[in-house]
Formats: structure tokens, sequence, C-alpha cells
């Protein structure tokens, strides 16, 4: 698993190892999704808006499409030092945790933030009817 940047999730697949690739700056979500200070507690100062999110590239271009294979997929991580209820937890994943979904399921070339962010409205339709505390 590569979480300090993408240089070591280069290296294991050039070393022949399979990898998950989980980025801090992209991957986070205990982290901030704005700089709005009625934002419920995370941590640090650090900052990860569903934009960012949705510009996560988990294949790196300097690897020749052999080596892309050994790219297992991603992981988002959560971690709850400060997160003490389910509540706040929907709000840290919600909808962030969708984003990640389609940078890991739709090929680059074929990813539109704009687009994402139309279709979006409907996913928050289906999160509200089913009680989910996402971020509007």
């Amino acid at each position: 698993m590569s979480w300090r940047g993408t240089q070591g999730g280069i290296a294991a697949v050039r070393a022949n190892h399979d990898v998950v690739m989980a980025q801090t700056d992209f991957t986070y979500f205990d982290y901030y999704q704005s700089r709005n200070t009625e934002e419920p507690l995370a941590i640090g100062n650090y900052l990860l808006p569903l934009d960012k999110v949705y510009q996560f590239e988990p294949v790196q271009r300097e690897l020749d499409p052999a080596d892309s294979r050994r790219i297992l997929g991603i992981q988002g991580q959560l971690w709850t030092q400060f997160i003490p209820t389910l509540f706040h937890l929907e709000y840290m994943a919600f909808p962030r945790l969708a984003a990640l979904a389609e940078v890991a399921w739709t090929p680059a070339a074929q990813r539109d933030y704009v687009s994402f962010t139309g279709r979006l409205w409907v996913q928050e339709q289906r999160w509200r009817i089913l009680g989910v505390n996402f971020r509007p």
C-alpha cells in the first residue's frame, strides 16, 4: 500500500509487487472538506475537498501498461480519532467516497468532474431517503 505519495507505489510495482494506491493528499477522508469554520472537527489543518479527490490518478504515467496492471486498486481512509459518531463519520465520507469510487472504476480519459457533479445530485437524493448525513 502506497500512502506517502506515489514513489513508493511505483517502486513496489517495478519490484513486481502488487500495490494499492492510497495517497494521503487524495484519500484521507478525516481531513477537512473546506475552510468553512462550521465544518465538523477533523484532523489538523489539512484540506481535501471533493474536486481534489476526483483528481486522484492512481496509475502514474511513468508506468508502462504492463506494470500498471500491478496497481490493484485504491483505498480511502477515515481515521476516527476526532469522529465520535456515525453521523459525523457519514459527513466526512460522503460525497467524497462517491468521487473516489468513480476514480477507481472509470478510466482517466473518461472522467469528467462537471458530469460527475451533475450526476451527484441523484445520488444525494438517495442518501437523503436513506438518512445518510452527507456534506451537501
